[in-house]
């Protein structure tokens, strides 16, 4: 059945209680990193930033990457079909490429889209993530227009321990892995692997989109991870970390057999020091992979790879007031495709950083600036100023302004020439300015952010029969609203995001973006239980850039439950889209009606 959208009143969640229990999850102080690149306390930051903690990613009763990105403030999700299918993010109404993926802090994405495909990323080799809304090129170099998404990758800690899960559910699900980790002297190691299947349960696209097959379309997934470290003293260590993901993903294109094989990948080895009191080094270096094959009727339809080798040296000196971090990137992207001959197919990126940050009595002072000089269009220059106030030790007020620019792809600067299409390789990087206001009230358990921004962007590109050219600009413009607190001993957890995302030229919205959307997360404790509900709602979305055609609003439900039987063991179960919502993230395209799970796991103590 069709559901309407949601009346957002969800400001009542956001009322901290004064006598509010603490809960496990947030006792004592989260530290994040990606907001300035040096671990900070996050009740310190002046950044707009979400941190997705392993306990969150456990309880959360999702099963894929994207699926937890949909449940965060400020993140809109467009899908091109169930588990598997291609997906794009939207961070504060900015397009897919305005938002940097990181993974240990390496380029894993495609350069010649522009984007990561995280669909293709297990959840089981994630440690923590870290979502910062806003522009970062000031920190991170390109595509970091509208926020960066920053995965960390498992870790041991402790003593060994071996946890493992399995489990199954609608549409032949079946999913299950394993990881060891944990500390032998002077080393710590993590690996782990898994695996998930289904057969899909319905087509990708719906009648009257091109390529549409009545076939179910399905998924498989593979998966690994490895880290290791070393400390030669409290002072040096060196580590290494692998990341393997293959993804065999069906979809519609004419026939009953096309399906695509992905891979996300990455390789690094880094050394961190402590050359003084006040000095701290790390130097790393690393590879980022997507590579990705088509297939129909068992015949090849064309590959694509990107290979991206990032080498960083990032050095952060304590001085006599507050802390400066100074750092130089080299970047080597190189694309390979089996059928599109680019009339270039590599280039390099270096880069220099520097960052600084104080706590003066109730003050903080940010500022970073960054060059980027790329081999083929040029250099470009970003910069980042920020100021914090706090007016109690429980509520903050803060004020930033940044500029940004997100980089022309392998396909918009070096496609060759077709009847319907070409490279431009005139195209400047889009560039945007954003300007934001945040107030923030952080007590124990107790949590409640408000952020009003407004980033213009320019020389957007677009498609200009034949070539992308830089012809449009964009408002995006909001305000994010986010908290959670214990009530009478059930834990909420709520969003609320309005905004306005258009075009200056012709002051309609940008496509695939609700003027509202929010979350509402509810949870509790019985005795050996734990039972929770989850809603994402969001309006309406326009499908084409004149406004004329348009994806209704939707509220989607889903419920979970779990049992801990023992110390070490527990049952897991949930229900997602428990009402059965019909509804659409991208036109044309199917999503999951009502489906279920039931699983085990098993945590070594």
């Amino acid at each position: 059945m069709r559901q309407t959208p949601l009346a957002f009143a969800l400001g009542a969640v956001f009322i901290a209680s004064a006598h509010a229990e603490t809960l496990p999850e947030f006792v004592g102080e989260t530290i994040v990193v990606t907001p300035t690149r040096t671990p900070q306390k996050s009740s310190q930051v002046i950044g707009d930033v979400t941190v997705i903690t392993s306990s969150q990613i456990s309880e959360a009763g999702q099963t894929t990457l994207v699926e937890l990105l949909q449940k965060q403030p400020g993140v809109e999700l467009t899908q091109y079909g169930g588990a598997g299918a291609g997906a794009d993010i939207r961070i504060r109404g900015g397009n897919p490429g305005h938002t940097l993926v990181l993974i240990d802090g390496l380029r894993v994405g495609s350069a010649t889209l522009g984007t990561t495909p995280l669909e293709g990323v297990s959840l089981d080799q994630i440690e923590r993530i870290e979502i910062l809304r806003g522009p970062a090129s000031s920190l991170y170099g390109a595509d970091a227009v509208a926020g960066v998404v920053q995965i960390f990758t498992k870790q041991g800690k402790g003593a060994p321990k071996i946890s493992a899960h399995a489990g199954g559910g609608s549409d032949g699900l079946l999913q299950g892995g394993g990881q060891y980790g944990g500390q032998i002297g002077a080393n710590q190691f993590s690996l782990g692997a898994s695996y998930a299947s289904t057969d899909g349960g319905f087509s990708a696209a719906r009648p009257g989109t091109f390529g549409f097959n009545s076939d179910d379309d399905g998924d498989q997934k593979h998966s690994a991870h490895l880290k290791l470290e070393h400390a030669f003293n409290p002072a040096h260590s060196i580590g290494f970390t692998g990341l393997y993901n293959r993804d065999r993903a069906e979809y519609d294109s004419g026939t009953a057999d096309d399906y695509a094989i992905n891979y996300v990948n990455s390789l690094a080895a880094w050394w961190a020091g402590r050359l003084s009191n006040n000095w701290q080094s790390r130097l790393s270096i690393g590879q980022g992979q997507n590579h990705t094959a088509n297939y129909s009727l068992g015949a090849s339809t064309g590959n694509f790879a990107t290979d991206q080798t990032q080498y960083q040296w990032q050095n952060d000196f304590g001085l006599p007031l507050g802390e400066l971090t100074a750092s130089l990137e080299h970047l080597e992207q190189k694309v390979d495709a089996s059928l599109v001959a680019f009339s270039q197919t590599s280039r390099t990126v270096d880069a220099g950083q520097v960052g600084y940050q104080a706590r003066i009595g109730r003050h903080a002072l940010q500022a970073s600036l960054r060059h980027d000089a790329y081999s083929d269009f040029g250099g470009q220059t970003t910069g980042m100023a920020g100021y914090g106030f706090d007016f109690t030790p429980a509520w903050r007020l803060t004020a930033s302004y940044g500029t940004s620019f997100k980089a022309p792809t392998f396909n918009d600067l070096y496609y060759p020439v077709t009847a319907y299409f070409q490279g431009n390789p005139n195209l400047k990087p889009e560039q945007g300015r954003n300007l934001e206001m945040g107030l923030r009230y952080q007590q124990g358990a107790n949590f409640l952010s408000a952020t009003a921004y407004r980033n213009r962007v320019k020389d957007l590109i677009v498609y200009v029969f034949p070539a992308m050219q830089n012809v449009n600009r964009a408002i995006l413009e909001g305000l994010t609203l986010a908290g959670h607190t214990e009530l009478a001993g059930l834990r909420f957890n709520a969003s609320y995001d309005w905004q306005n995302a258009e075009d200056e030229a012709t002051d309609k919205e940008l496509t695939y973006r609700a003027q509202d959307y929010g979350t509402l997360d509810v949870s509790k404790t019985l005795g050996n239980w734990d039972i929770g509900a989850a809603l994402v709602a969001s309006g309406k979305r326009y499908t084409n850039n004149a406004n004329t055609s348009k994806l209704d609003g939707y509220a989607r439900l889903d419920v979970r439950a779990n049992y801990r039987m023992t110390p070490e063991w527990r049952l897991l179960a949930r229900v997602n889209n428990a009402l059965d919502a019909d509804y659409s993230l991208r036109a044309g395209y199917n999503t999951p009606g009502v489906n279920g799970f039931v699983g085990v796991e098993y945590r070594q103590k």
